[in-house]
């Protein structure tokens, strides 16, 4: 494998929202392209200036860790938005403010 690295992936398996976080959370380590075609969104990933010994395979490991890290974020905080507004309106109650 030779830089650049590329990935394709599936939008509905990352939505472009994670994309972005894991693409933000790496741009010390890597300087990623995002492109977005129906359905798929492709990544064109570079070593940063400060990471030009980083090998392929490694950058590529690092980007689906990070993908999958925050694709398991968003999931976890959609299934518990409901619990948070609930906990919200409590903690409010509580101090005496009402909605």
């Amino acid at each position: 494998m030779t830089w650049p690295v590329t990935l394709n992936l599936s939008d509905t398996a990352y939505p472009l929202s994670v994309v972005q976080r894991a693409a933000y959370s790496l741009a010390e380590a890597l300087a990623i392209q995002i492109d977005i075609e129906s359905g798929q969104i492709d990544l064109t990933i570079f070593p940063s200036e400060n990471n030009l010994t980083l090998p392929e395979d490694r950058a590529r490991a690092l980007v689906l860790q990070h993908l999958n890290d925050f694709a398991l974020r968003d999931h976890i905080s959609r299934e518990t938005a409901g619990l948070r507004e609930v906990l919200a309106r409590a903690a409010l109650a509580g101090c005496g403010i009402t909605q």
